[in-house]
């Protein structure tokens, strides 16, 4: 009986045991749980952290070149800033006075004006145009050779009534084509319709050609002053002998085939006198064109090419830069999470180190 009693007291000791053993169990198992919970958020956390770290890897790689680019187009566009007032000083001197004169006393007065204004370089084509409006106009059958192409621009910035001396016509030819969508009509100064036409133009705002205007008709000094009388909303002006109503989007151009055309001086100080008569420098830049073209048209081909790609590239990489700007900007939350932001900077990067090196590619 007392083995029995006693081998009891000792299965319930055994058992008593046995639970202390099942909690320590279950605690250990809980704060392994716990342990093994953390970890895994540790892990996550690491994986995030890692990611995060290469982002912002990449993304510093990807705009430091961005960075000293744009650090570049700041101080380049600071310095022509500072020069724009000079040099659109000279370019207005330019506009107004040397219309008229040959390619030598322009680039003897440029560099005067340029020295005394404190600019080391200016031109004209290149300040006021770009390489694919030469193109257009080279198409449209201007002449390739500075002069025309300064020409071309004193004509259409100029605010003073454009007169072309124009021996060639080829200049003539190549406004016609220019002024196409204007509504453009083109009349000869002794034509017998020549006075309606200047009043009808006057009155529906139509851009007027005037062709062999050897002198100056009495009826146009009118509208050369700009001699308009205010009638409530709308301006008139006198044309010939009758009251005009006048429209803004009135434009008049002079051609003259005569080398020296009689002008009398009242109406030198109206008129942009442009001077389109070959000159020895002028000639031999057309015929340089013209035998290029000729001997090897593949280049001429390949030029225009490649200043025509340029041109769509530039514009294409300022868009990019645009976009990527306005991405950072238009971010939510944090820009280094932002998986779909890192892809689309990537592939924007990418894009315009492309675009940089066809740009480099073409001008050299």
């Amino acid at each position: 009986m007392k083995k029995v009693q006693k081998s009891q007291m000792r299965v319930e000791n055994l058992e008593k045991a046995l639970d202390v053993v099942e909690q320590e169990v279950a605690e250990m198992r809980c704060r392994f749980d716990k342990r093994t919970t953390e970890a895994s958020r540790l892990a996550i956390e690491l994986d995030q952290a890692t990611e995060t770290i290469t982002a912002a890897e990449n993304l510093v790689g990807k705009l430091v070149g961005e960075h000293t680019r744009w650090t570049s187009q700041v101080e380049d566009l600071q310095k022509e800033l500072e020069e724009l007032p000079l040099l659109s000083q000279v370019a207005a001197s330019f506009i107004t006075y040397l219309g008229a004169s040959p390619e030598d006393a322009r680039a003897e007065l440029v560099k005067k004006w340029s020295k005394e204004v404190g600019v080391s370089r200016f031109e004209l084509s290149r300040f006021l145009s770009t390489e694919s409006e030469q193109l257009q106009w080279k198409a449209e059958g201007l002449p390739s050779d500075a002069l025309s192409v300064e020409n071309a621009l004193i004509i259409l910035h100029g605010t003073r009534t454009p007169f072309l001396i124009d021996p060639s016509c080829r200049a003539s030819s190549w406004l016609k084509e220019n002024l196409k969508n204007s509504r453009l009509e083109v009349i000869n100064a002794n034509d017998s319709g020549f006075m309606t036409a200047l009043e009808l133009a006057v009155r529906f705002g139509k851009t007027l050609l005037i062709q062999e205007m050897d002198t100056i008709d009495p009826a146009l000094f009118p509208l050369l002053r700009g001699d308009f009388i205010s009638h409530g909303p709308r301006s008139v002006v006198q044309v010939g002998e009758k009251l005009m109503d006048y429209n803004e989007d009135f434009k008049l151009f002079l051609t003259t085939r005569n080398p020296k055309p009689d002008l009398p001086p009242s109406s030198v100080a109206l008129l942009s006198i442009v001077n389109f008569s070959t000159t020895r420098a002028g000639l031999t830049g057309q015929l340089l064109a013209v035998t290029i073209q000729h001997e090897k048209p593949q280049l001429e081909e390949r030029k225009s090419a490649l200043l025509a790609k340029e041109e769509s590239q530039k514009v294409e990489l300022n868009q990019l830069e645009e976009s990527l700007l306005e991405e950072l900007a238009n971010a939510q939350g944090s820009i280094l999470e932002n998986k779909t932001l890192i892809e689309s900077l990537n592939q924007t990067k990418k894009n315009s180190v492309v675009i940089m090196e066809a740009l480099t590619e073409s001008q050299n």
